[in-house]
């Protein structure tokens, strides 16, 4: 260790390792000092809450005591006279009373009294729910002589405002659950301007609501505004009462080895004193502290031990590989100074300068023109014989003495429902995928190449097969593909299928394209993820195809009538059997053929249903025209969704869609505002979003949000057929929020993009 320290070297590194040790340590310090805050504001918040809470619970009972008084000013059975006339009843009296203690959960009694009253026999009498009271006998009954007689009867006499009355301010021994609370509310403003109401609350419960929010061994104090005492809870045994009414008169009071906390509430003013043990209220901080204090002092030790040998380990190797090569410098005294570092540094340059290796990767334009002489070659546009010697020369660098090429259409199963969503840069990402695995799978047999411009919704891989394994070409396009298609699926969940093409020589590549697109129209029978050579479509079953072809046919003209007969059970038999046929005969041809027959006779019946299921069964037949379902038996299913809402629809009495015409009404006139949604339109229509939806859904077909991307997807296509206008600016004015959002839209429904789109249609 000595002799490293003496390295100049190794003190670099080890000063490295240090700083960064230091900054680590520096940031541990911070966090532990922001923890150890943070724990100290998350007690003192807690404290504050639980007694912010008690000061709410207090002010919430003694306002609502305070507004049951107003229930008398509709009471007329209380009124003066009254009570006058109920005095050889009593019990009449004491029932009335009883009811409005009943309102309320806090009283132990309540009483009303009368003061300068013109009835004598009402004079110095406190009428209560258990009886009639002077002020001396109430106190001794009904407060158990806690409060003194002269004090009540001066409080009656002299109440001008609402006021607590406790047994507190003249008790020496304060027991808790002995004590008695009365409050007292003038009847002001009122039929009732002389009275009293005398409420005894139910102190013994007041106060077990309290200490179910403090803390067990907290003696905690309430004043009201007059600083009398009114509660009183003894947590601590040596913690006096003198000592918490002496802090309340003085907030700047300090106890040794306690926390004081003091809380006024809001409306009732009270003065609520809580006073715990200092040790016992810190102990999560100080234990937080202490293990914070722990964690960084272990983390110094083996920082620095960890820094220390992290510095030899690096210095080590440099070391020994120094000792391994003489100085470079013919100067010793220059190669003395550097350090281990600098001299291998020096040698690895010189080493660099002596052996530069030459990329032998492929330049970008000779990939640009490989590209372009393959897909000239797909589309038939390219005579071989007949091109320049640079495309010859190209092409025998690409098939060199290869004598045949096949061609493979790879296509993305539920394009628009998959990958069409996706960004276009994630769309690049998938497409490259595909093509890197079909390039890395060559081996020893060919060269693959791919590209992603042939056809929508796939690409176009070339295998050129080596002579010894042309007789094999089939088989080997079939485990090609099936490792495509497990790696998509593998990692992108991406399910796709492939058609294989026959082999054909470079020259008449157009045809092996050719064969392999005609291919992808049996996809629809051999489903998702499935994998065409020409041997599978060479089994397929000759027996009888005229006999099923004509089979077919009658099942179309017989649907025809079964959707106008209303009749559901033939239709949904007619369309199985249908399925069942077409997946016998295997027929692209006459599938497509056969299914735009049943398209056509569908749309005529589709004039006679109403216009609100109008738009809903168009939109279905339009997608079955597009041919874009992937199976037969999605195709049929849908037929069969289409065929069922025109025989349900047909005859259907219009009349009575006044609120349907009003929700296309208000789209038409609203759909350019990007706000437009389900609320806007229960709002206008004074609906609630659930019943728009249902609704809307059960009259159209559509989703309606669904439906009211279609119309701004049809008034965008008109604005690029007739307008000149920028797509940003046609973005805003059919309602979409930005041009992204308009395009990945635009492009689920009409399969190109916007330009695209206005390159073609434009006038």
């Amino acid at each position: 260790m000595r002799k490293a320290l003496q390295s100049k070297l190794y003190r670099k590194f080890l000063l490295r390792h240090l700083l960064i040790l230091a900054v680590t340590g520096l940031l541990l310090l911070c966090t532990n000092i922001i923890s150890l805050s943070n724990t100290y504001h998350r007690l003192t918040e807690s404290t504050h809450r639980s007694m912010a809470h008690m000061t709410d619970l207090l002010d919430t009972r003694i306002v609502d005591l305070q507004k049951l008084t107003l229930t008398l000013s509709r009471d007329t059975k209380l009124l003066p006279y009254q009570l006058q006339e109920q005095l050889q009843y009593p019990y009449e009296i004491a029932n009335e009373l009883v009811k409005l203690k009943a309102l309320s959960a806090d009283l132990d009694s309540i009483g009303l009294f009368y003061r300068n009253t013109a009835y004598p026999s009402l004079k110095n009498m406190i009428f209560t729910d258990t009886g009639i009271y002077t002020p001396e006998s109430y106190s001794r009954l009904v407060s158990e002589g806690r409060i003194a007689s002269e004090v009540l009867s001066q409080q009656l006499e002299q109440l001008r405002a609402p006021m607590l009355i406790s047994s507190l301010t003249n008790e020496d021994q304060h027991n808790a659950k002995e004590q008695v609370l009365l409050l007292l509310v003038p009847l002001d403003n009122t039929p009732y301007s002389s009275g009293i109401m005398i409420y005894k609350l139910n102190y013994a419960a007041l106060l077990s609501n309290f200490q179910t929010t403090i803390d067990s061994g907290s003696s905690l104090m309430v004043f009201d505004q007059h600083q009398t005492p009114i509660f009183y809870i003894k947590g601590n045994a040596d913690l006096g009462w003198d000592q918490l009414a002496l802090a309340a008169q003085h907030a700047n009071l300090r106890i040794p080895g306690y926390l004081l906390l003091q809380e006024t509430s809001e409306k009732q003013k009270f003065l609520v004193v809580n006073a715990m043990r200092r040790h016992v209220y810190f102990h999560e901080y100080y234990s937080a502290l202490t293990v914070s204090v722990s964690i960084f002092l272990v983390s110094l030790t083996l920082g620095l031990m960890l820094c220390f040998r992290a510095a030899r380990k690096s210095y080590q190797p440099i070391q020994e590989l120094s000792s391994r090569f003489p100085a470079l410098s013919s100067d010793k005294a220059l190669a003395g100074e550097s350090n281990e570092l600098e001299q291998l540094t020096q040698y690895i340059e010189q080493m660099r300068d002596e052996s530069i290796h030459l990329s032998n990767k492929m330049h970008n334009q000779e990939v640009l023109t490989r590209n372009q002489l393959l897909l000239a070659l797909l589309m038939g546009k390219l005579n071989v014989d007949n091109t320049t010697q640079n495309n010859r020369s190209t092409l025998q660098k690409l098939f060199g003495s290869r004598p045949t090429s096949s061609v493979l259409v790879i296509i993305f199963d539920d394009y628009n429902a998959k990958l069409s969503k996706e960004p276009l840069s994630e769309q690049w990402l998938m497409k490259y995928a595909i093509c890197n695995v079909l390039e890395n799978l060559s081996g020893e047999h060919g060269v693959n190449y791919a590209l992603d411009l042939a056809i929508d919704n796939g690409i176009v891989g070339i295998v050129s097969w080596n002579k010894e394994f042309a007789d094999q070409w089939e088989a080997r396009s079939r485990a090609f593909a099936e490792q495509i298609v497990a790696f998509m699926q593998r990692h992108f969940s991406l399910s796709i299928s492939c058609t294989v093409g026959e082999p054909q020589p470079s020259n008449d590549l157009h045809q092996s394209f050719s064969s392999a697109t005609a291919l992808a129209e049996y996809r629809i029978f051999a489903g998702k993820q499935s994998i065409i050579t020409p041997a599978d479509l060479s089994q397929q079953k000759m027996a009888n195809t005229d006999t099923d072809k004509r089979h077919i046919s009658d099942l179309a003209e017989a649907l025809h009538v079964a959707v106008r007969s209303k009749n559901a059970e033939k239709l949904e038999a007619l369309i199985e059997e249908l399925e069942v046929q077409f997946t016998k005969l295997e027929d692209a041809q006459t599938f497509r053929l056969t299914l735009q027959k049943i398209i056509f006779t569908l749309n005529e019946l589709v004039n006679n249903i109403p216009l609100s299921h109008r738009e809903a069964i168009k939109y279905k037949l339009d997608a079955l025209t597009e041919y874009q379902s992937n199976t037969v038996a999605e195709a049929c299913a849908t037929l069969l969704d289409a065929a069922s809402s025109i025989q349900e629809s047909l005859g259907e009495d219009a009349t009575n869609n006044r609120l349907y015409h009003a929700m296309l009404e208000y789209v038409g006139e609203n759909y350019m505002d990007y706000n437009l949604s389900l609320s806007t339109v229960a709002e206008a229509l004074s609906l609630t979003p659930s019943y728009v939806t249902r609704y809307f859904k059960t009259k159209n077909g559509l989703p309606f949000m669904q439906y009211v991307s279609k119309i701004r997807i049809e008034k965008a296509k008109e604005l690029l057929e007739s307008s000149q206008l920028a797509i940003k600016d046609i973005t805003a004015q059919v309602g979409f929020v930005d041009e992204n959002n308009f395009s990945r839209a635009f492009r689920k429904r009409e399969g190109v993009s916007p330009s695209q789109y206005r390159s073609v249609h434009s006038r």
